[in-house]
């Protein structure tokens, strides 16, 4: 008795739609908007396509910290199913690294180090954000 036969000819596979929806992906500038509370009532102000789950990209120079998951509860917009935070910080870098205080002194050193270290510019630049942002 045979239970299962090997089929020598090439398997295909083939994407079968189960769901008429589409994922879309929208970029968002916050440089303008000043609070989290401001940047979900704008969330929650965007139309979108009917059948469409969204990505936000939220993109420009904030004003203020972003937390993704309490930005979530704040959201009243069930398309939105994921948010990136591509944002920078918006300080002047070099105005304080003048400054003669710790928050000076802090990102003199850490400038100092983008061109002599073994880490990249995005990565002082997070370690700046967080510093400031504790300082």
């Amino acid at each position: 008795m045979l239970v299962g036969d090997i089929n020598k000819t090439k398997n295909q596979i083939e994407f079968i739609k189960l769901d008429n929806r589409i994922f879309v992906e929208k970029n968002l500038d916050i440089t303008e908007i000043n609070s989290q509370e401001e940047l979900a009532q704008k969330m929650n102000s965007i139309v979108f396509e009917p059948n469409t789950e969204n990505k936000i990209i939220l993109e420009g120079k904030r004003n203020f910290e972003i937390n993704i998951n309490n930005l979530f509860k704040l959201i009243q917009n069930n398309q939105i199913i994921k948010i990136k935070n591509n944002t920078k910080i918006k300080y002047n870098l070099e105005e304080i690294s003048k400054e003669n205080n710790l928050r000076g002194i802090y990102v003199k050193k850490l400038l100092e180090k983008i061109n002599t270290e073994n880490y990249t510019e995005e990565e002082i630049l997070k370690a700046i954000e967080i510093g400031l942002d504790i300082l």
